[in-house]
């Protein structure tokens, strides 16, 4: 089929078009039966002010079809069966949130995503991972296994993970809607819990020795100005990574502002473990205009309070310093948390950069590089004094 240059569009009336969308460009070509055909296959792909616009392009675009003697009918079996997702994924939320336990939950999902493996697990604070209906610790998937996890948060805490064949995800419709239902079922006993536990605020952050991690964007103020209000979508894209690489190790979102993010997590090692999925997340990530985005992360351990106004004590604002230190795209982690880590993490490896002089704080703080496949190494010296 030939293009149409931009003269040939311009002489076309806007009958020739199956959608003209409200900022007035004309798309579907409709001008005889090879763009027709080519209209019929590319309709799915053209983002619809809303579904009465989308309608009636569709209506347009099979009455051209008569026209022009096409019998659509890859089209139309297409159209159908996304009306028919739909309409399953809004059904299977009813059904399946009327479910009053995950124990039921999990054959119900099999049974609707077509996954006799998958495994519904919850978050354990007594362990601080996620545990199955027996409460023994289940192992995640990696990275680059067949079988993902999809997680959900309630309260500010890790609340559900589901672990299933990647395929699954294939399906948007109804995977929103599974998550939508399983929101609903784990919603229900985390409140049935907090009921039992006479619990009144919430779930409770945890104190004592705890590690903080901190991160922030590199430049962020030089990517504003070059993307404008696409620096919003950026932002919206970097914390959508961090946050889920903090879920899934376990850790707990403290505070997000501007474009830095607090987490805190119970153990050393899982607050490493969301430090280097995040970095590798991100830089698996294609941004506008070829710009490099880069974060860079903190992580220190140590004894806080945490009080009605949030935490207080050093800790924090070690940890601060500590990000600060950081190149964007490097995580550091003090000598305190590099004490703190166990041997379960695995894959990766930490270098001295020896003791530096951190802004605010008395003596010396030994910073330590995170350094792993995926990961980049080569960077100035740490920011300090």
């Amino acid at each position: 089929m030939a293009r149409l240059s931009a003269s040939e569009r311009a002489k076309l009336p806007d009958t020739a078009f199956a959608y003209i969308d409200s900022r007035g460009r004309r798309l579907l070509p409709i001008n005889d039966a090879a763009h027709v055909r080519n209209a019929l296959a590319r309709f799915d792909q053209v983002n619809f002010d809303d579904d009465r616009a989308r309608e009636r392009a569709r209506n347009r675009l099979l009455n051209a079809a008569r026209r022009h003697g096409i019998v659509p009918v890859g089209f139309i079996t297409g159209q159908l069966r996304s009306a028919r997702k739909q309409a399953a994924a809004g059904r299977m939320v009813i059904e399946l949130g009327r479910i009053e336990t995950s124990s039921e939950l999990e054959g119900e999902l099999r049974i609707a995503l077509g996954d006799p493996s998958l495994v519904l697990l919850r978050w354990s604070k007594e362990t601080g991972s996620y545990v199955g209906g027996d409460g023994e610790r289940i192992p995640l998937p990696a990275e680059d296994s067949q079988r993902t996890a999809t997680f959900l948060q309630g309260r500010g805490q890790p609340l559900t993970a589901i672990v299933h064949d990647r395929a699954v995800l294939d399906e948007p419709e109804i995977t929103e809607a599974v998550l939508a239902a399983v929101h609903l079922v784990a919603g229900k006993e985390l409140i049935d819990a907090e009921l039992a536990e006479r619990s009144t605020a919430g779930v409770k952050l945890p104190d004592g020795v705890v590690s903080f991690l901190l991160t922030d964007i590199e430049d962020s103020t030089g990517l504003l100005t070059q993307l404008g209000d696409r620096y919003a979508d950026v932002l919206a894209d970097v914390r959508s990574e961090i946050r889920a690489a903090v879920l899934r190790a376990g850790g707990r979102e403290v505070e997000a502002r501007a474009d830095e993010f607090v987490a805190v997590f119970e153990q050393a090692t899982a607050a490493v473990e969301a430090a280097v999925a995040m970095q590798r997340g991100l830089g698996r990530r294609a941004w506008p205009d070829g710009l490099d985005v880069r974060v860079r992360v903190g992580i220190h351990s140590g004894d806080i309070a945490l009080t009605d106004s949030g935490y207080v004590g050093i800790s924090v604002h070690t940890a601060a310093r500590v990000m600060a230190a950081a190149h964007g795209g490097q995580v550091l982690v003090s000598g305190d948390t590099r004490a703190a880590m166990d041997a379960s993490l695995t894959g990766v490896s930490l270098r001295s950069h020896g003791g530096h002089q951190l802004r605010g704080l008395q003596g010396l703080q030994e910073l330590f590089q995170v350094e792993g496949d995926g990961l980049l190494t080569d960077f100035p010296p740490p920011r300090t004094a």
